[in-house]
């Protein structure tokens, strides 16, 4: 799975991939850490980040993970997106752990939760997808 990662992430081309400077890290035990950081455009009206664009990036490193779960040939299509907020997120670099819960035919769910530079848990997202053929496949 971490070389389909690593593929992933140098293929994976997205726009919001880019926009988050969302890259895939490294894979421990269970757990898939990516690195991300948020531009200036990402700040609500307080200075932290956008509760949206938080729910996006981790949007993206769970789908991420889903794909490369799924061998790069199933692609996620999202049916929930779950979000817990739990404190305040500066512009910053951000570090993102996903664990894979459950990769089948019909459904599929990711954790993923983003923390701060000091290593708090800023927010939780719980992702169920509907597996359906990858583009291009």
């Amino acid at each position: 799975m971490e070389d389909k990662l690593k593929e992933l992430n140098e293929d994976f081309h997205g726009a919001s991939k880019e926009f988050f400077n969302l890259k895939f890290v490294e894979k421990n035990d269970d757990i898939i850490i990516f690195s991300c950081s948020f531009p200036d455009s990402c700040a609500n009206p307080m200075g932290f980040v956008q509760g949206g664009m938080i729910s996006a990036v981790l949007d993206d490193a769970t789908s991420i993970a889903m794909i490369s779960g799924y061998e790069n040939k199933i692609a996620p299509m999202t049916t929930d997106l779950h979000v817990l907020f739990h404190r305040p997120l500066a512009l910053e670099d951000a570090r993102i752990e996903v664990k894979i819960i459950k990769l089948g035919n019909r459904s599929a769910t990711a954790e993923g939760r983003i923390f701060n530079s000091d290593s708090k848990l800023a927010a939780t997202l719980m992702h169920t997808a509907q597996p359906v053929d990858a583009p291009n496949q």
